[in-house]
């Protein structure tokens, strides 16, 4: 019988070393993030644009952070935070 792709990724996550497993769950988290950048930004209507110019970043910027490739600094989120009127809370990542 093969492997679906989450039995495959699971067990190539338990492989990783210490380094590997950080970085995994950095990249992990920039993902997370700019899923949840997004769909603040569209339930907004707001263009990638719009959101720069009221968060004071660059467009590029925003998109990459949308792609998961850049993570927000905490200067940068504190400031969308603001320009999308949203609301942050924290839970402990499992």
């Amino acid at each position: 019988m093969s492997k679906n792709f989450e039995e495959y990724a699971k067990e190539r996550k338990a492989r990783f070393s210490q380094v590997g497993k950080g970085v995994y769950k950095v990249f992990s988290n920039a993902i997370v993030i700019g899923e949840v950048i997004a769909s603040a930004r569209r339930t907004r209507s707001l263009t990638q644009r719009e959101l720069a110019e009221l968060a004071g970043v660059q467009q590029a910027d925003i998109s990459r952070m949308e792609r998961g490739l850049l993570a927000p600094n905490t200067i940068t989120f504190v400031r969308l935070i603001e320009a999308l009127d949203f609301q942050v809370s924290i839970t402990p990542i499992k």
